[in-house]
């Protein structure tokens, strides 16, 4: 598993609903799966964190994780498994 130090911005591609593909570092992985989803809300009294994450597989074999900010809408790649 690599986990990056500074996640990597990403863009998430939607077709009538439907999540299918991945943009990251100018490369575009088609998705296959959303394996897992989560929320993760934390010191909200404190401007904390509001983050929605996926667990993303890929049709190149790629499975990540990526993670939406809530309050700015940006998305991440967070981390990806070997």
């Amino acid at each position: 598993m690599r986990l990056f130090a500074e996640p990597l911005p990403a863009r998430l591609v939607w077709d009538e609903g439907d999540l299918v593909g991945l943009l990251v570092a100018g490369q575009r992985h088609t998705v296959v799966e959303t394996m897992r989803r989560w929320r993760v809300e934390a010191d909200w009294w404190k401007d904390g964190v509001a983050r929605d994450y996926l667990t993303l597989r890929t049709a190149d074999g790629l499975v990540c994780d990526v993670y939406g900010d809530r309050r700015t809408g940006a998305w991440w790649l967070q981390r990806v498994m070997d």
